[in-house]
């Protein structure tokens, strides 16, 4: 696996600027379409539910988004943060490291907000007594007031579980494998209220625009919530999952590094 997404890493740091930000376009909204539903689903439900069960459901529909982007194809930054083990191998050098994330981050965040665009324009938000709306504008609230050091902590926490569940998905060659693992570390970080960057590109937007139609108040910033989680996003899958994986498996001198995985 760990070989695996080294050639991985070296595909996407040699591909072509179209092709990154039409798929990084692409995996955005499958990401944000995730969302929408997610979101839509669990807010209707409401208190009754429970929270748990309602964080279960809303945990299980937006793994359909990662689904989409590993099956479907496309450009995922949080995804490529495991491109930290070609650069840790030397197979790729760190400016085309940067560029790979600038140029899918971007297109991930084009993505987002079309759908977050779309969305609002569909008026699929609005309910009889606005729980919907609401919700999405609490959402995004939150999200803009969380100071940086909560955020960064539950964007690491979050993209440990994603980048775990894409690097899982190496290990099967067919559909059913690759989808099962990686919706089962998507929907974990959804149950515990994880925070994931190019997610917040949809729920920020939406509930501002919602927000605006409803109560005629300035959208608030979303930018140092991107910023802070972001980073913890790097920091889950760059360094506690691709470093970790690198060092184990890859690095020169390491004694497993020519022996195969045991099955169990």
């Amino acid at each position: 696996m760990a070989k695996v997404v080294v050639d991985s890493s070296v595909a996407k740091a040699n591909a072509d600027f179209a092709n990154l930000a039409i798929l990084g376009c692409l995996a955005g909204g499958f990401i944000a379409l995730a969302g929408a539903a997610a979101q839509t689903v669990s807010l209707g439900l409401g208190s009754w539910a429970g929270v748990g069960t309602v964080r279960f459901i809303s945990g299980l529909i937006f793994s359909v988004g990662i689904t989409m982007v590993i099956i479907g194809g496309g450009e995922l930054f949080t995804g490529n943060s495991l491109m930290v083990t070609g650069l840790c191998e030397r197979r790729i050098t760190l400016v085309q490291l940067l560029r790979n994330w600038a140029i899918v981050y971007l297109s991930n965040f084009l993505g987002a907000l079309l759908v977050a665009w779309l969305y609002y324009e569909s008026d699929l938000w609005i309910t009889p007594g606005m729980e919907i709306a609401n919700g999405f504008v609490n959402t995004a609230v939150s999200k803009a007031n969380m100071a940086f050091g909560p955020a960064f902590a539950r964007g690491v926490l979050c993209n440990w579980l994603v980048s775990m569940g894409v690097w899982m998905s190496y290990a099967a060659a067919d559909v059913t494998g690759r989808i099962i693992p990686t919706a089962m570390a998507v929907s974990a970080f959804v149950m515990f209220g994880g925070e994931h960057s190019v997610a917040n590109m949809f729920y920020m937007p939406a509930g501002f625009m919602i927000q605006a139609r409803i109560s005629g108040l300035p959208a608030l910033s979303l930018l140092p919530n991107l910023a802070s989680v972001t980073l913890g996003n790097i920091v889950g899958g760059g360094l506690l999952v691709a470093t970790m994986y690198w060092a184990v498996y890859l690095r020169k001198g390491s004694q497993i590094q020519s022996k195969s995985p045991s099955r169990r």
